[in-house]
């Protein structure tokens, strides 16, 4: 029997503007940017770093670190710095259906610019993933995705329901959208930081990784066994290449890697039982009050959810219309602004109303500027 390969992916997941307004958090995220950096030129060991799927955060720094594009690029084009697929990372429900399409469309194209992308359709903290979800992906090239709500109802714990509730007794299984389209789903069953902070003191590392590793076999399908590395905001460890070496020397039995999502999803993938669970459309943890998926968020100052959809109508139903009837075409690089700005409203503790009040005072300036940009270009279409 193969020995188990523990695959460790260093990660940070960012909500650009949460329990601090944007700026706090982006300060914040300089300091990771500077700090990873500095790991990548000392630790050849380090090996990458996922970028919580979203490409926005390369934008937030750069606005403070300009003289670094070289820098980021490098990185990239290493294999490094692992960026996309979206552009920021949106809460399903509360945002239109275009604008689910766009926050794809525009990742991809913001990846492309800076050459690679990691093909993951990531949603890690969502609150409940659409049934669409697997067309957009497969529409878009991308055959897997990895989210941590919808699926089993699981507390920061790891306390769960009975297993007969569950929807997949595995924390690998497919996801069907509900036009039949089919991707590979992994569950964050321990969370996205079932890996967070490894200890590189031998007692401490034992106790930890004898409960970790007994957390992951409880819902691993294979012998191919993910911790993240990382949690919110969380700053890049900096000592996680001896933490490793030192895991490794405490279970011989079993091998521990520092990986990239890609590396860790062709391995899995390679080792798959034949028969694997598939859930079906909207993943929401129906068998539940909702609290897991955090339902109540929907009706949490709602007009921020009728901003978004006024706003929304008015590019997709009026304005881009208009563009093409009219023929003018010259306003692509306004609409593209428009719609960016949009959907930095539609993270999950944005669109969703569960922030600080600053946030979603930031938020209205956001959507008035949207409605500025669609109104210039719709009055100077028809003029």
């Amino acid at each position: 029997m193969e020995n188990v390969v523990v695959h460790i992916i260093s990660h940070s997941h960012w909500d650009r503007e949460w329990y601090l307004p944007f700026e706090s958090h982006r300060m914040q995220l300089v300091e990771l940017f500077d700090n990873l950096f500095d790991l990548f030129e000392n630790d050849p060991e380090f090996k990458s770093f996922h970028l919580d799927g979203q490409t926005i955060v390369l934008d937030d720094y750069l606005q403070i670190r300009p003289e670094n594009r070289d820098k980021v690029q490098r990185y990239i084009d290493e294999g490094k710095l692992k960026i996309g697929p979206f552009y920021i990372l949106q809460d399903d429900y509360l945002i239109s259906s275009e604008a689910n399409v766009r926050n794809t469309l525009i990742g991809q194209q913001e990846a492309a610019k800076w050459g690679k992308s990691t093909q993951i359709g990531y949603f890690p903290d969502t609150f409940g993933n659409m049934g669409q979800a697997p067309q957009i992906l497969q529409k878009s090239g991308i055959h897997v995705t990895a989210f941590g709500r919808g699926v089993k109802p699981i507390g920061f714990d790891n306390q769960v329901l009975e297993d007969e509730q569950f929807t997949s007794q595995f924390s690998e299984m497919y996801w069907q959208g509900v036009d039949g389209s089919r991707v590979l789903g992994i569950l964050f069953a321990n969370w996205y930081s079932n890996g967070n902070e490894i200890p590189v003191d031998k007692d401490e590392a034992l106790t930890f990784w004898k409960q970790k590793l007994s957390d992951v076999r409880a819902y691993a399908s294979t012998n191919r066994w993910l911790m993240m590395n990382g949690c919110d905001h969380q700053p890049v460890q900096k000592n996680l290449s001896e933490a490793i070496r030192v895991a490794n020397e405490l279970f011989p039995d079993v091998i521990f890697v520092h990986n990239s999502f890609d590396e860790y999803v062709q391995a899995v993938e390679g080792a798959l039982p034949e028969h694997l669970s598939t859930v079906t459309g909207e993943l929401t943890s129906q068998e539940t009050d909702g609290w897991y998926t955090l339902a109540n968020t929907s009706s949490s100052r709602i007009y921020l959810k009728q901003a978004f959809q006024e706003n929304s109508n008015l590019l997709e139903q009026v304005v881009e219309p208009l563009t093409i009837i009219t023929g003018g075409h010259n306003h692509k690089d306004q609409l593209t602004y428009a719609w960016k700005t949009l959907l930095q409203n539609a993270p999950h503790d944005s669109i969703c109303g569960c922030s600080v009040d600053e946030v979603h005072r930031e938020m209205e300036t956001r959507f008035a500027k949207v409605n500025q940009v669609g109104n210039f270009v719709k009055s100077n279409l028809l003029n």
